[in-house]
């Protein structure tokens, strides 16, 4: 194979003082059939000379990009009116995002923390649009009938798109590997230490009005370990602007909705000085609450769970998309929410009906709760994090395809109706590239009371596999005795069963016996070496992003 070497002097600020990368010349096929779709990524790749893999990746990445433009104004054209379509319109537009972002990323040589950025961010793109087919064949189910109305050629163009996406993921892999013999992120200095009697650090309150600091100190009463920073403001929450959501305040910077808070948070390229808090006086807000992708780093706190309550009850069966149907759904880079509950009273019989959809990268629920019955938590896609918080439901509660880390929190399934049976998880990852999945680590699953009443009627399962490529691993948890004796549940007959990679690694309680669990070539009895990839540090590199938030966390094993 021919070798081609390029200097660069830009990558050698920040790797070496002067550094040559020399790339293997490679043909289109050869690189092609490597990938999930070998006669799309020959379409879009030049054939004849050879190229390097970064540059074969380069140019899969900017057909995805054009292609997504064009399907972006494709939805902007037709105006869309039903559920289904206005939620592709949403994820096009994300996909477009995400995908300028990628397109800026990718150079020769990438650092292990930019590698992870692009990988993300691709496995993003992909789901959204994973997303979109996803609520146009819900609703045809739903209704019985076609949802399309002549957008034929719309869904076409995402099917193509994905397979695009999926190459771009595939290529990208292959030609920016993570180094394993060197840190994915440089690890910040940790704010908290947890287990230890320290002074609290100072508090940094900015320039900040005399109200502004009684706000302040009333959110640090109620969030005080988010809102710490270390001495010499290194580290910790940065607070630019708090201010309060109280529907019986009278204040110019009181506000009666969550929704009128957010619309005041700067948007996302003004939000440079700090995080705009929101905090959010005990009482019962019936309201659907959106965090756009333009408005990053506003943090919602409220008075505790079950006083400061967010509440709604949209559904598929009553018209919905599962997508649209979130009480709350975040989606600006930064998000924290802390001491809020947020429900979804739709009730069993309603089938899906989300509480919290979260499409945000590195964001952050601590001490919240979650409640609802299928579909509780729907953890989208990108970076997050969960800690200390409960989450009650019944089918399916924790689902999505996010790179997630749920560490400390209880988990309570409950009493579904008739004939169902209860799947804590239902992970959707829908291609073997994508850096993502859901990892439980330390937590509490329990049963509600009902379901103890009940006399444990219905089964409860840890997880089945939504998707092809589903990916879900319990950590050191605790699991009470009404686990089902096999653990996993099948989604339809054989699916996924063989492509799936479902693990557990040193769990506790009656519910952790894995004598007699699925024997599915997917399910894994895994060892430590194996675990501490689904760890904070490793699976979502929180050590490059939590602390600058202070939610405590582990970053490794416990």
């Amino acid at each position: 194979m021919a070798q081609k070497c390029i200097l660069s002097t830009a990558i050698s600020l920040f790797l070496f003082s002067t550094l040559s990368h020399c790339q293997t010349l490679i043909h289109s096929d050869a690189v092609c059939d490597t990938t999930p779709h070998p006669s799309v990524c020959k379409s879009v790749l030049p054939v004849g000379s050879p190229h390097s893999l970064t540059e074969f990746a380069s140019i899969a990445i900017l057909k995805s990009l054009e292609t997504s433009k064009d399907l972006l104004a494709s939805f902007d054209q037709h105006h869309p009116t039903s559920g289904p379509l206005q939620d592709c319109q949403l994820l096009a537009g994300l996909t477009v995002d995400q995908l300028t972002r990628v397109n800026a990323i990718k150079k020769v040589v990438l650092r292990n923390s930019e590698i992870n950025d692009l990988l993300t961010l691709l496995s993003a793109a992909l789901t959204n649009y994973d997303t979109c087919l996803d609520s146009v064949h819900e609703v045809a189910r739903e209704s019985s009938e076609s949802v399309v109305n002549g957008h034929d050629d719309i869904i076409l163009a995402v099917s193509e798109g994905i397979q695009l996406i999926s190459v771009s993921l595939a290529l990208s892999k292959e030609a920016w590997p993570i180094s394993s013999d060197a840190p994915t992120t440089k690890p910040l200095p940790r704010i908290l230490t947890e287990g230890k009697n320290s002074s609290p650090p100072e508090v940094s309150y900015m320039k900040a009005t005399e109200r502004e600091r009684m706000i302040y100190e009333r959110v640090m009463f109620v969030g005080r370990k988010l809102l710490q920073s270390s001495p010499g403001g290194n580290g910790g929450l940065k607070v630019a602007k708090t201010v309060v959501v109280n529907p019986n305040g009278v204040n110019g910077d009181t506000f009666k909705t969550i929704n009128d808070a957010v619309a005041a948070a700067p948007t996302k390229a003004e939000s440079g000085n700090g995080y705009f808090v929101i905090y959010v006086v005990a009482g019962v807000y019936e309201e659907y609450v959106t965090v756009p992708s333009n408005k990053s780093y506003v943090m919602i706190v409220g008075d505790g769970i079950d006083k400061t309550i967010i509440t709604g009850n949209r559904n598929v069966v009553d018209g919905s998309t599962t997508f649209a149907s979130a009480t709350l759904a975040v989606i600006g880079e930064g998000f924290i929410a802390a001491n809020i509950t947020v429900r979804n009273t739709a009730g069993p019989n309603k089938h899906q009906a989300v509480a919290v959809r979260n499409s945000a990268d590195m964001s952050a629920f601590y001490k919240c709760s979650f409640e609802g019955y299928q579909d509780t938590l729907y953890v989208h896609s990108l970076r997050q994090f969960y800690r200390e918080c409960d989450i009650y439901g019944t089918v399916d509660f924790i689902f999505g395809n996010a790179a997630t880390v749920l560490q400390n929190c209880n988990i309570i399934p409950r009493l579904p109706v008739q004939g169902q049976f209860n799947a804590i998880t239902a992970q959707g990852r829908s291609d073997p590239n994508q850096n993502t999945g859901i990892s439980i680590q330390n937590c509490r699953i329990t049963p509600s009371a009902e379901l103890v009443t009940s006399n444990f009627s219905v089964k409860t399962y840890l997880g089945r596999p939504w998707k092809e490529y589903s990916r879900t691993v319990y950590l050191q948890n605790f699991m009470d005795g009404f686990i089902d004796g096999k653990g996993w549940n099948e989604w339809m007959g054989d699916f996924a069963l063989s492509t799936l990679y479902y693990a557990e690694f040193k769990n506790t309680g009656p519910g952790s016996e894995t004598a007699n669990r699925v024997n599915w070539p997917g399910y894994h009895v895994i060892t430590e070496t194996e675990a501490v990839w689904f760890t904070v540090s490793k699976f979502i590199v929180g050590d490059s992003w939590l602390p600058n938030m202070g939610v405590p966390y582990a970053g490794g094993l416990m």
